[in-house]
């Protein structure tokens, strides 16, 4: 079950659906449970990995990083209620995972008997820097990324398209202009530009799913997804 820190807000009254995604899986019963999870982990593992090293909590128990995220989902996604709780949150998911991630680790600490600091306060060992929290958004924003670009191209390739793939990624990301990539790929300018637009639309698309899955609203998406794609911009150069 959550800690009460993970889930004491009270239910708020949204203008919109935040959660809708999580939970008309959870809804569906064990099926559906077990692809909501899915998300979780292949969305936010990487992300809480990055925060676990950045911010050093692995230290205070001798772990790898990566294995005590993996611990940390196998003990609270196998509990059903733990995605229930945090849809009555009021937080983002990243936000819930991340306070998790916290609590996670003080209950190793305190469980190990072996620690001479066992019972120190988890202010001691976790209290958050903006650079572990920037380095968090970061990773989580091109895990984000990497899955809508995936989702994409899985797209673009089912249609027969994917050298439009190619024409967005030439110019978006390596800075070509647009008569290069023309006379690469044998067409007009206004075609390539043409195709690179639809293209970024499609990726747009792909993360407003994203960020709707970790509870954005609506009015939220534009500013972040403008803030990823520069991120997309930032890591291809």
């Amino acid at each position: 079950m959550a800690t009460a820190t993970e889930s004491s807000s009270p239910t708020p009254s949204f203008p919109e659906t935040r959660t809708l995604w999580i939970s008309d899986r959870l809804s569906e019963g064990e099926a559906g449970l077990i692809l909501a999870n899915g998300h979780v982990m292949s969305s936010y593992l990487q992300p809480l990995v990055t925060y676990c090293r950045a911010l050093g909590l692995h230290t205070s128990i001798r772990g790898d990083p990566q294995e005590i995220v993996q611990g940390f989902f196998a003990t609270r996604l196998s509990n059903t209620e733990y995605l229930k709780s945090w849809l009555g949150s009021g937080l983002r998911l990243r936000q819930w995972l991340r306070n998790g991630l916290h609590h996670f680790v003080h209950e190793l600490r305190r469980d190990d008997a072996g620690q001479a600091n066992a019972t120190d306060s988890l202010d001691e060992i976790a209290s958050t820097t903006k650079r572990s929290e920037d380095e968090f958004e970061r990773a989580w924003a091109l895990s984000a990324l990497e899955q809508a670009m995936k989702e994409t191209i899985a797209n673009l390739e089912r249609r027969g398209k994917r050298a439009e793939w190619d024409i967005f990624w030439m110019h978006h990301v390596d800075g070509h202009a647009y008569s290069v990539i023309a006379e690469r790929h044998q067409m007009t300018a206004a075609q390539a530009a043409q195709r690179s637009f639809a293209v970024a639309g499609q990726v747009r698309n792909a993360l407003y799913g994203i960020l709707r899955k970790d509870g954005a609203l609506t009015s939220e998406i534009g500013v972040e997804v403008a803030a990823m794609m520069e991120v997309l911009h930032e890591h291809g150069s």
